[in-house]
């Protein structure tokens, strides 16, 4: 009776010839999956999942009884390649790409790509190092947008040795509004506070496990920003600070930084802890245009109700003496700081942060976690002259985001926040924290 309806219904179905039955292998999916010792015996299994994944792709397109069982084996198989690549240390590649909007940049177009893999393949609890690049461009007053964003995050020797890098360049404007909360709220974000500038900044932490658990290393900070003066505002001109450093726009520091880390995953914690203390000095004796220094108190706590629901708190304070210059002041906002809050709209010699994030990932019929998560997160922050006048003035930010799974434990991650007169949307690699 069904081949009597399909030939009504499409009279071509008379003179088709049969589609050929793709064979599919029966390969192991789920948490068992087996660690090859032999990389080569690995890397054939990864070909196995994909040719079963190319044959179930075929055999979809000619599909007409067991549509919903080859769709789910086809999901099985596809987490299951990841995993594989995963457990036994083979590198994954993800591109992503699409338009986003953020304060600091507003409309433009963004394509990204994450790289993980193992530096020991054989060490099992070792944690996956991971290389992201996003580009972006946009649209300038005068002329197109340039935005390059890369975090390197490397570990060797059973996670005894790590190197977090961090580097970010381009061409782009921003908004200036001074320093001091009273600057940055004394008007809201227009044109008339626009300005273009070109700049190359890095940070780079080596550090090094001692037999108490901590992690002790040296850290560098690179820190390049060149303003247009054709294009400076009012607010640029009137400011001291600015002036006094617009010739001078090297910051080289040299420093150490203490850690002590327990989280499970350090860029998608589900559980542990995280607490940080860098110390940078800027000198001029290390060529260096201008002399300052730094610190930099980090900690993070995640808390796990139940597979897929994590509870993540974020507290941060920064805080500077000497000739800082204002582009390297401590600042909120931006796309890991109280999001939806333009970075550098509140700057000054001192700043803190405290957030929180809820981070949710769907579930199956079957109970098992999909790619899919979101997110919920709200903080508040305070700049000042000096740390006993912090919390004086409360700046706010929240916002919900959308989380999808690229890598095992890696996400693309889609934040919308906002506060009371501004708002952000971000497009990136990994968490804010």
């Amino acid at each position: 009776m069904k081949k009597l309806l399909l030939i009504w219904l499409f009279p071509a179905y008379l003179f088709a010839q049969p589609s050929e039955v793709m064979p599919i292998k029966s390969l192991p999916v789920g948490l068992d999956l087996p660690f090859f010792a032999d990389k080569e015996q690995a890397k054939v299994r990864v070909s196995e999942y994909q040719t079963a994944i190319d044959n179930i792709d075929e055999n979809l397109d000619n599909c007409i009884q067991q549509c919903e069982s080859l769709t789910l084996q086809k999901q099985q198989y596809t987490k299951a390649l990841k995993d594989h690549s995963t457990k036994n240390g083979l590198p994954l590649f993800s591109i992503l790409g699409g338009p986003g909007y953020m304060p600091e940049t507003g409309l433009m177009l963004a394509a990204g790509a994450l790289y993980s893999f193992s530096t020991n393949r054989e060490q099992q609890a070792l944690q996956r190092s991971s290389f992201t690049l996003v580009a972006i461009t946009n649209e300038l007053e005068d002329g197109v947008g340039l935005g390059l964003r890369s975090k390197q995050n490397l570990f060797f020797d059973d996670n005894a040795t790590r190197y977090i890098g961090n580097l970010t360049m381009g061409k782009q404007n921003e908004y200036y509004w001074g320093i001091g909360y009273d600057a940055g709220k004394a008007q809201e974000s227009s044109n008339d506070l626009l300005f273009e500038y070109n700049f190359i900044n890095y940070e780079g932490n080596l550090t090094f496990e001692n037999r108490y658990g901590f992690y002790i290393g040296p850290a560098l900070r690179i820190k390049y920003y060149q303003p247009d003066q054709d294009s400076l505002p009012q607010t640029a001109i009137d400011d001291p600070n600015f002036q006094a450093f617009k010739d001078k726009p090297l910051s080289l520091g040299l420093g150490v930084v203490l850690e002590k880390d327990t989280r499970d995953f350090s860029v998608n914690a589900w559980s542990g802890q995280f607490l940080s203390f860098e110390y940078i000095a800027h000198s001029k004796k290390i060529g260096s245009d201008n002399d300052y220094q730094k610190i930099a108190l980090d900690y993070r706590y995640y808390y796990s109700f139940a597979a897929g629901q994590v509870l993540a708190f974020y507290n941060a304070f920064q805080w500077s003496e000497g000739d800082t210059p204002y582009y390297d002041m401590p600042t909120l906002g931006g796309q890991d700081s109280l999001r939806g809050v333009y970075k550098g709209h509140y700057r000054d010699n001192n700043t803190i942060e405290n957030s929180v994030e809820y981070r949710h990932t769907f579930k199956n019929s079957s109970g098992e976690l999909t790619k899919h998560g979101m997110t919920i997160f709200t903080g508040i922050g305070s700049v000042a002259d000096s740390p006993n006048q912090l919390y004086e003035n409360i700046i706010h930010s929240y916002g919900v985001g959308y989380r999808y799974e690229v890598q095992p434990r890696m996400n693309v991650r889609v934040d919308y926040g906002r506060n009371s007169t501004e708002s952000g949307f971000y497009l990136t690699f990994n968490e804010a924290f």
